[in-house]
């Protein structure tokens, strides 16, 4: 039996057109780069990967901007606590 009335293409999620949640991942993954880069890192790194999951323009850049805040932040804590330390 045909339906000639739907196509025969599978289903195709549509773009998001809120960038909320990478916005979100954004924000956090900036503020991971000097304040508690595990918590704020994670955090947008979570928000970044939910929103390119619902296809969110700003996703992947979400993402990226988390995981070297994170990366970023934790070397710049290495290297400050260090300093701090006189070794």
């Amino acid at each position: 039996m045909s339906y000639p009335n739907y196509p025969n293409q599978p289903y195709q999620p549509q773009p998001n057109p809120s960038n909320t949640l990478s916005i979100v991942g954004i924000v956090l993954g900036c503020v991971a780069f000097l304040f508690c880069p595990p918590l704020f890192g994670i955090a947008g790194i979570i928000c970044g990967a939910i929103a390119t999951s619902k296809g969110e323009r700003l996703g992947k850049t979400a993402l990226g901007v988390s995981i070297a805040g994170l990366v970023v932040g934790m070397i710049l804590g290495f290297v400050v606590f260090q300093g701090v330390q006189g070794i």
